[in-house]
């Protein structure tokens, strides 16, 4: 028999997976926006992708954290 996973695995899994295409659609668009010499939007996207890696990793600290209640 299958073991279902955790609700909290599952949404730490599906939000590593929206930061790397957050982070790779910002870093796209950055080069585009270099390419076409539009250099005042960059500190926008630098935090926006700063943000984003900050959300993260705050999510992340709590599931760990948990983890480690549970596993004790």
């Amino acid at each position: 028999m299958k073991k279902k996973k955790e609700f909290s695995k599952v949404l730490l899994i599906q939000e590593s997976i929206l930061i790397w295409i957050s982070t790779i659609a910002v870093l796209i668009l950055s080069y585009i926006c270099i390419l076409n010499d539009y250099s005042s939007n960059i500190p926008w996207l630098v935090t926006l992708i700063t943000a984003i890696w900050g959300a993260y990793g705050v999510s992340a600290g709590f599931y760990y954290n948990k983890a480690k209640k549970e596993n004790i």
